[in-house]
């Protein structure tokens, strides 16, 4: 009895050993990473592979010192690898799938924490970046947590920090001076703080014309309050020039004879675009590497 004993516990030494190191190496990676106490996303995603690898690697020596016969072993290994591929075949789907994609968002270093960013309808900034999701805060201060397989299947806007563009949009009619509009919306931008403003003409439709006002805002920090601000002060200077914003549902009825609906002011000359234009500014990044 003895002897089956012993010969038992030197079948299951090899294996038990293995499950200890594996063990002992598991929770020395999770202490190493406390101790350094790194809240960066890529020391979470840094501990999360070399933990995966670990376990990778002990399971396939824990299959290979099993005390079984060496065509099982072959077996079992190759049971385990159809396991891998079909996960990675499923990667698309599956948590691989998002494993795989904070890696790649990692590593092209496409925000960081802190960044006001945009996807979709999804607006705030980031919080937290995972191996699996990434966390943002939305503009009303509450969180959401999005998959990295979807970060990466979609395009994502990032604000910059300095000098980003804010606008508005507003339509009006046909019949009022484009010249006495532009002033306006140039006058609410500089009143919103933004510099450099410029008017674009969006497009002509059928019963309005679709002005949009840009300018520079100094700092991201209060990119949607300043929307606001700018929103609410663009209402104001039209509203103080006498200039109707009504409702789409407004239908304006009017009888007319052979009455030409054009503003009445001079006509001027076309306007030439400026040498130093909003564009040199909007797209300095882009100019930069151009120059490169």
């Amino acid at each position: 009895m003895m002897e089956q004993i012993l010969k038992i516990s030197d079948y299951l030494l090899e294996p038990t050993i293995v499950l200890l190191i594996l063990i002992i190496l598991l929770i020395l990676n999770s202490w190493i990473f406390k101790r350094i106490k790194t809240t960066s996303s890529i020391g979470n995603i840094t501990k999360g592979a070399i933990s995966m690898f670990i376990v990778l690697i002990g399971v396939l020596v824990f299959i290979l010192v099993l005390p079984i016969d060496k065509s099982l072993k072959g077996q079992i290994l190759g049971f385990l690898g159809i396991i891998i591929s079909a996960g990675i075949a499923l990667s698309s789907t599956t948590v691989l799938g998002n494993l795989i994609a904070g890696i790649v968002n990692n590593s092209m270093k496409r925000f960081r924490n802190g960044d006001l960013i945009k996807i979709d309808d999804i607006h705030g900034r980031v919080i937290k970046k995972s191996i699996f999701h990434t966390e943002i805060q939305l503009e009303d201060s509450n969180f959401i947590s999005i998959p990295n397989l979807y970060i990466t299947n979609n395009p994502v806007k990032l604000i910059r920090k300095t000098n980003t563009v804010i606008s508005a949009s507003v339509s009006l009619g046909y019949d009022i001076p484009r010249d006495k509009i532009e002033k306006a919306l140039l006058d609410a931008a500089i009143s919103t703080g933004l510099s450099n403003p410029y008017v674009y003409i969006k497009r002509l439709g059928d019963f309005s014309v679709v002005y949009k006002i840009h300018g520079f805002l100094e700092d991201s920090s209060k990119y949607f309050s300043t929307n606001s601000l700018l929103n609410a002060n663009v209402m104001d200077k039209l509203h103080n020039e006498k200039i109707e914003i009504v409702s789409p549902n407004f239908m304006n009825q009017r009888a007319v004879d052979k009455q030409e609906f054009i503003p009445e002011h001079f006509i001027k000359e076309p306007e030439t675009i400026e040498e130093e234009s909003p564009e040199d500014l909007i797209f300095d990044e882009a100019i930069k590497s151009e120059k490169i």
